[in-house]
């Protein structure tokens, strides 16, 4: 990358703000492989454009035509490409789907979908049913409530804070942003405005293997890149001896100073760890959408380097979920890439520390969810209520609230019916952000005035 192709980079992505002041910087370890955890981590996956969590995980199949698990088959029967037929119905059911009893409401879990079943049977997934951050419909606007876990948020909010980086700049760390521009969750506070954001405290890596600036260490090389390396380098520093504080030049100069501080420490460690096979392979043809392998890379390079990152707060985010037709061929390769046996979060099982994985909570959802019905389209049109899976070893396996409530039957075949929101997300993520950090709820999740709960569901039972 051209040195100024990157500082354009970093500053379109918030490596570092305005101010030239870069995030903060922790002890460098002295072992190689994984340090030990400094403290709890959030990582954060948000499906863009509202999927369709009842695809992912439908109720039992019913032959009685009265019954909640007859009328979803039905409804849904186009979105998942099946003929309107009990027969149907019951294949789809029998065949695809794994068969989840001992809850209240029998429920599957799609097949393609091998590891998020496991972590189930593990007791390390629980289900926030019927949850809501916006109910415009509107993807910017119920992105920025999601985003910022503030549910009074209008449509023209769009520059506060995210609550993943107040939550990493409250428990005195980072929040790294691990796709190509930084998502709004990850922007930090602005130390005296509420509608304005601080991104101090975010770090963005989209390409954690091209984190500073170019650099060749060899000294013996002659070649033109070496020695232009080195050139960059001693114009850099003889210009700091030469140029006043006062001068124009000195911030320049500082901020080259500080990048080349905070990412060849970065660059040293992952040079002496390769990246895995495994994580290469979801890159190079292993999922239907490398973006997501380059974001697992991202983050298994973050553990590697998470002392020296401070990292408290990861952000990735997933595409393609506006399901309005073909939804069955768009939703579940995207599934299977997260959730499959061999994909995105298994393969990162596979090669973190078990310490990073006991000290890691993955909140995985969307804006909004889909319709109750299908469109016609073979697809599902915008809704309002959703599901969000939360998943960590620390996490108290389970279903949080009515998966499939009974009085959806009555709006089951009114234009444009969806799920009712009972659980607000400021209330998921204050009970989140207090595993993490305690203490935090509050301070990261401060301003919504109409915070909910489904009756009878407790989410301080949410860890263990």
């Amino acid at each position: 990358m051209l040195r100024r192709d990157f500082i354009k980079t970093m500053l379109a992505s918030g490596m570092f703000c305005s101010t030239g002041v870069l995030p903060m910087l922790g002890r460098v370890a002295n072992a190689a492989g994984f340090p030990a955890i400094g403290g709890r981590v959030l990582v954060n996956i948000m499906l863009s454009g509202g999927p369709d969590m009842r695809h992912l995980l439908p109720p039992e199949f019913n032959p009685d035509v009265n019954s909640y698990g007859y009328s979803y088959w039905k409804a849904k029967a186009e979105a998942h490409s099946i003929a309107q037929s009990t027969a149907e119905y019951q294949s789809r059911w029998d065949n695809d789907y794994y068969h989840i009893d001992g809850v209240v409401n029998k429920f599957g879990i799609l097949k393609k979908c091998g590891w998020l079943k496991r972590m189930w049977d593990a007791g390390n997934v629980a289900v926030i049913s019927n949850a809501i951050g916006g109910d415009t419909r509107n993807h910017s606007h119920c992105r920025a409530v999601m985003n910022q876990g503030n549910i009074d948020s209008k449509l023209n909010d769009l520059e506060r804070s995210g609550w993943g980086g107040r939550l990493a700049a409250y428990s005195g760390g980072n929040v790294v942003a691990l796709t190509r521009t930084p998502e709004p969750f990850a922007y930090g506070p602005h130390p005296y405005d509420h509608d304005k954001h601080d991104n101090r405290n975010l770090v963005g890596a989209g390409n954690t293997r091209d984190m500073t600036l170019y650099n060749v260490n060899d000294p013996l090389s002659e070649s033109n890149s070496a020695q232009l390396s080195r050139s960059l380098s001693a114009y850099y520093a003889a210009l700091g001896e030469s140029v006043s504080g006062g001068s124009i030049y000195s911030a320049l100069i500082e901020l080259e100073h500080q990048i080349r501080a905070f990412g060849e420490p970065i660059d040293d460690r992952l040079a002496t760890v390769p990246v895995p096979d495994s994580i290469t392979g979801l890159i190079n043809g292993v999922l239907s959408d490398p973006n997501i392998g380059e974001q697992i890379r991202n983050l298994h390079d973050c553990y590697v380097c998470s002392d020296i990152l401070s990292m408290r707060v990861a952000s990735l985010a997933v595409d393609g979920w506006d399901t309005h037709t073909r939804q069955r061929d768009v939703i579940e390769p995207k599934l299977e890439d997260l959730f499959g046996d061999g994909k995105a979060l298994d393969v990162l099982y596979q090669e973190l520390s078990q310490d990073a994985i006991d000290n890691t909570v993955f909140v995985i959802g969307g804006e909004f969810g889909r319709q109750l019905c299908a469109n016609g389209g073979n697809g599902t049109d915008h809704g309002s209520g959703t599901s969000i899976l939360i998943i960590g070893t620390a996490v108290q396996g389970g279903i949080y609230g009515d998966m499939f409530p009974e009085d959806e039957l009555n709006i089951m075949h009114e234009p444009s019916p969806e799920i009712v929101g009972l659980t607000t997300v400021d209330s998921i993520y204050k009970v989140i952000s207090d595993w993490v950090q305690p203490g935090a709820g509050n301070t990261v999740i401060p301003y919504s005035s109409g915070s909910l709960v489904e009756e009878n569901v407790s989410l301080n039972a949410l860890f263990i």
